[in-house]
C-alpha cells in the first residue's frame, strides 16, 4: 500500500523551519513531523494520535526528509521555482524535479511508517481529496460569478474554509475506530489543558504583580 501525499501534506513534510524535524536530546523523546495536512490536524485535532511510531520510525522519517530537502536536484528546483527571471521550460522542469523528489520520499516513508499507519494516512489523504473535489464542484459556477466581486469572492472562500474543515472531519471520523476516536479526543485535550494551565499561570503573576 503506497501513501500519496497531498501537495499540502509533503509541504508539511519538509517545512523548512515550521516542522520539528528531529529534535533528540539526551533523556527526551524524538519528535517527529505529522504525517497529516494543516487542513486534516485543523479539522481534526488530535489526529496525529492515530499514528504509533516508534523513536526509530521518527528518527529515520526526519532523516528522509532532511536528505530530500539537502538533495542537490531539490534544492536546485527549490531555486529556480523561486527565481522570478526562470524561464517558464525551466520553472516546468523544476516543477518535474520537485515531484520527482517527493514522490522518492513518500516510497522511503511508506517503508518506514508501516503497514497500518501507511493504509491509514492513504485514507485520510483520500478523504481529504474527496472532500475537496466535493467543494470545488459545489463553488466552480458560484465562485465564476463573483469572480470581479471581491467582497463577494473574499464570502464564498470563508464559506468554503468553514465548510471544508466540517467535510474533512465528517470523513475522517468515518474511517476512524472508537479507540482511535477515543485517543484523539485525550490529545486534543490534553493540549488544550496546557494551553490553559500556561494561561492561567500567565494570569496569576500578572494578578500578583497588580497587587504587589
Amino acid at each position: 500500500m503506497k501513501v500519496m501525499f497531498s501537495f499540502l501534506a509533503v509541504m508539511v513534510l519538509v517545512g523548512l523551519s515550521s516542522s520539528p524535524l528531529l529534535a533528540q536530546k539526551k533523556g527526551k523523546r524524538v519528535k517527529g513531523p505529522s504525517l497529516f495536512s494543516s487542513q486534516v490536524k485543523k479539522a481534526v485535532p488530535g489526529i496525529d494520535a492515530v499514528v504509533s511510531l516508534s523513536d526509530d520510525q521518527k528518527a529515520k522519517y526526519a532523516e528522509a526528509q532532511k536528505a530530500m530537502v539537502a538533495s542537490e536536484a531539490y534544492a536546485a528546483a527549490t531555486k529556480t521555482i523561486k527565481n522570478k527571471d526562470a524561464s517558464k521550460e525551466d520553472r516546468k522542469a523544476a516543477q518535474t524535479a520537485i515531484k520527482t523528489a517527493k514522490a522518492g520520499l513518500a516510497e522511503k516513508l511508506n517503508g518506514i511508517i508501516g503497514a497500518d499507519n501507511a493504509t491509514l494516512v492513504n485514507k485520510v489523504n483520500d478523504a481529504v481529496a474527496s472532500a475537496q473535489k466535493d467543494l470545488r464542484s459545489e463553488y466552480k459556477a458560484k465562485l465564476k460569478e463573483a469572480k470581479k466581486d471581491k467582497e463577494a469572492t473574499a464570502a464564498l472562500r470563508k464559506e468554503m474554509t468553514a465548510k471544508a474543515a466540517s467535510s474533512i472531519s465528517e470523513k475522517v471520523n468515518a474511517l476512524l475506530s472508537d479507540a482511535q476516536k477515543e485517543a484523539i479526543k485525550k490529545a486534543s485535550t490534553k493540549g488544550k489543558g496546557k494551553g490553559k494551565k500556561k494561561g492561567e499561570k500567565k494570569g496569576k503573576k500578572k494578578e500578583d504583580a497588580d497587587n504587589a
